[in-house]
Order: C-alpha cells, then sequence, then structure tokens
C-alpha cells in the first residue's frame, strides 16, 4: 500500500534552553536533527546551539523571524509549510511566542488548516513559577513593560491594581528603573521574588518587599544577565478572602459582634467596616 504524501508540512514550535543545555527534550532534539528549515529570531545564535548539540546544521535553511520582519518571514515559512515541508520555529532561549515572535506565523498556520505542534519544554516563566514563593494559583503576565510613554503608565496602573500575582520579564540594564516606577506608585510594600540567570552557573534568587529590592539592587554597579520578576497582587483580594475565610470559621463559635473584634485586629478593616460586612453577608449563625 502506497504510503499517504502529505501536502502541506507540520510547524513545530520547539522550546529550547534558556541556559542549561542539559535542559534540553530528547523530542526538541529530534526535531531540530530532523526538520531542515528552522525560523529563528537570531541564525548565528541557533547555529551555536545546535554545534552545543552536536547537530549537524550545515544542510540547515534558516528563516529570520523576528520584530522587524515578521510579516516577510511569516509570508516565507508559510509558502514553505504549503511547498509540503516541516518548519521548526524557536526563540533565542525558551519557549516561542512567550514574549517573542510568532503569534502572527501559528495565528495564520492555523486559518490555513496547517498542522501546529508544540515541542514543551524549557520556560523562564515556569521555572521561577515552580520555586516561587509567593502564591501562583492564578496570576497575569505581562511580558516586557513598554520602556516609557502612556503605555508604560496604562502597565504600572494595571499592576498596581491587579488582585492576582504579576510574572514579568525586565532587562538587567532597566530593572532599577522599573522598580522605582513601581514605588512611585506605591507598591514598596509588596512582595516580590526575582530570578536571574535562571539555570545558569551563577542563578540567584531574591525574595523581599519591592523596596527591598529595590535599595539592594541599587548598590549593584553592574546587573547581568535576564530576570524574571513576579510582583505580589494587591491585598485588597487578600484581606476580603481572609475576612471571610475568619467570617465562615468564627461565626459558629462568636457574636457578629466578637467576630468583627478580631477582623479588625486582623485585617485593614475597621470593626464598623468589618460588623456591616459580616452582617450583610447574611451569614447562618446562631448568635446575634
Amino acid at each position: 500500500m502506497a504510503k499517504e504524501k502529505h501536502t502541506v508540512g507540520c510547524l513545530y514550535v520547539v522550546a529550547t534552553p534558556i541556559g542549561n543545555l542539559e535542559d534540553i527534550s530528547i523530542r526538541a532534539k529530534r526535531m531540530l536533527s530532523t526538520v531542515s528549515v528552522i525560523g529563528c529570531e537570531n541564525v548565528v545564535r541557533t547555529k551555536t546551539l545546535l554545534q552545543s548539540l552536536r547537530i549537524e546544521e550545515k544542510d540547515k535553511h534558516y528563516i529570520v523571524l523576528n520584530d522587524a520582519c515578521e510579516d516577510r518571514a511569516t509570508a516565507q515559512i508559510l509558502a514553505t509549510l504549503k511547498s509540503a515541508q516541516d518548519v521548526v520555529i524557536v526563540s533565542d532561549a525558551g519557549t516561542p511566542l512567550v514574549s517573542d515572535p510568532g503569534f502572527q506565523l501559528v495565528r495564520e498556520a492555523l486559518d490555513s488548516g496547517i498542522q501546529t505542534v508544540p515541542i514543551p519544554g524549557p520556560s523562564a516563566v515556569v521555572a521561577l513559577a515552580s520555586v516561587c514563593p509567593i502564591p501562583l494559583h492564578e496570576f497575569r503576565f505581562c511580558g516586557f513593560l513598554a520602556k516609557r510613554g502612556r503605555k508604560r503608565t496604562e502597565q504600572l496602573t494595571q499592576l498596581k491594581t491587579a488582585d492576582t500575582p504579576t510574572i514579568m520579564f525586565e532587562s538587567p540594564h532597566r530593572v532599577v528603573h522599573t522598580l522605582k516606577d513601581m514605588l512611585d506608585f506605591d507598591m514598596g510594600e509588596r512582595n516580590v521574588f526575582l530570578g536571574r540567570e535562571m539555570t545558569k552557573r551563577f542563578e540567584e534568587y531574591l525574595y523581599r518587599t519591592l523596596r527591598e529590592l529595590y535599595d539592594e539592587l541599587l548598590t549593584r554597579p553592574n546587573i547581568k544577565g535576564e530576570l524574571v520578576l513576579v510582583i505580589e497582587g494587591g491585598h485588597s483580594s487578600n484581606f476580603a478572602w481572609s475576612e471571610e475565610k475568619l467570617s465562615q470559621i468564627l461565626l459558629p463559635y462568636l457574636k457578629p459582634s466578637q467576630v468583627a473584634t478580631v477582623l479588625a485586629q486582623l485585617t485593614e478593616l475597621t470593626r464598623e467596616e468589618a460588623y456591616a460586612s459580616i452582617t450583610g453577608r447574611k451569614v447562618d449563625s446562631t448568635h446575634e
């Protein structure tokens, strides 16, 4: 029986190490070895990666896929896929499309009925989340903040008002400036978890309040390495949760007025606010 001939290729979105080459997956290495067309942000860096992994790269065809040429690269890669050739796309490090080019390509490939397959692996976001002391049952990701202007102000406002933690990237050259802007937005007492040079020889993790982290980094004359930060969410949602949970626990045993006194000591609510919240919630209690 004749083997079915595919009329279009498959697009493979391949995660690569963020620092330590040993983090490459067996599947990712196989795809980089067998697929001849590679879309990448930087050809030199991708060639260096393949050489480090001992993958023969002289017969590879590279298509530069970055912000400066995304439209052209997308059209070129789509044409390659439609000619029944498979294509791999990689970023400089980590998982493509996470604050990296490729979204336009993936969307148009899916719109064209081209199979698009993730080859999962290293991700700076997931790596930091896995060792983060700030609860991340839910979180928001904002990539890099805009460098200046109205967009940056809007992002800082969203960061300040967010109820959930925010994971973001930052350049070592801008991190102190960004922390100073957050201080100006009155976020100094928020907890922050910073990962620097993750998976590399001099990796570092810092868990501080935002103000403490700013003061510490301000003393470092030459910060190096890629940075990922987790910024704690606003405390208002935490207090609301604590108030509700504590009320559920205490109301079967204490009068509402007594529970309000406890909440006023443990949260930012006044006794009057706590009492109004308790009585307005219509919690079933035998105490009056």
